[in-house]
């Protein structure tokens, strides 16, 4: 399965801890972004893990931060890793509020683990995760044809109804011979039985 919120916090070379949004760590992340942006929401697809150190944000102000995180959820960013120790030695409470308040998921990054870190690991997840795909697929190839080869079970291959001898039934409506036929002046025998319009046949076989 894809990389989660609940994978990176208990990846144990990373020490992330959850600050707010415990009961929503099972999303999937599509991607980790670093954006000091005070709107990155322009730039965002949705599914990222979005990595920031508040650079250009005044954490502080809860109508500012409750503005922030709610365009943030709304663009669909699964979650806020907060870098501690570089421009706020903890996170403030008013970002931890205001992403309780919108169910953000909201995580403390210790100064000792780069975000680098922690893209490395999303991406190794998200490799791993496809590398199993397309081997679970080839798994499956493998044991098809050996099914075949082996005249494996029943149903292995598809049934196909048996071929018909006969050849195909036109079903078209027949027209009725031109007076010309019935009575003998035309091109056909005298009294011609009636011709398919379809495929301009003779008369149907009887059924």
């Amino acid at each position: 399965m894809p990389p989660t919120l609940a994978s990176l916090v208990h990846h144990s070379a990373l020490k992330l801890t959850v600050r707010a949004g415990e009961d929503r760590l099972d999303v999937p992340v599509r991607w980790a972004h670093v954006s000091e942006l005070a709107d990155p929401v322009p730039y965002m697809e949705g599914g990222e893990l979005l990595l920031v150190t508040a650079l250009k944000l005044d954490a502080e102000d809860p109508e500012a931060m409750r503005r922030y995180v709610r365009r943030l959820a709304g663009a669909g960013v699964v979650g806020l890793g907060f870098a501690v120790g570089v421009n706020y030695e903890e996170i403030p409470k008013a970002l931890v509020d205001a992403a309780e308040e919108e169910g953000l998921p909201l995580l403390e990054v210790p100064r000792r683990t780069p975000f680098l870190a922690i893209s490395k690991a999303v991406s190794a997840a998200i490799a791993a995760d496809q590398y199993r795909a397309v081997t679970a697929g080839f798994a499956a190839q493998r044991e098809l044809t050996r099914q075949a080869q082996t005249g494996g079970p029943e149903g292995c291959w598809p049934r196909w109804p048996p071929r018909s001898t006969a050849g195909p039934r036109c079903t078209t409506p027949r027209v009725p011979s031109s007076p010309r036929h019935r009575n003998g002046r035309g091109g056909g025998p005298r009294g011609s039985p009636a011709t398919c319009s379809g495929c301009g046949t003779g008369p149907r076989p009887p059924r």
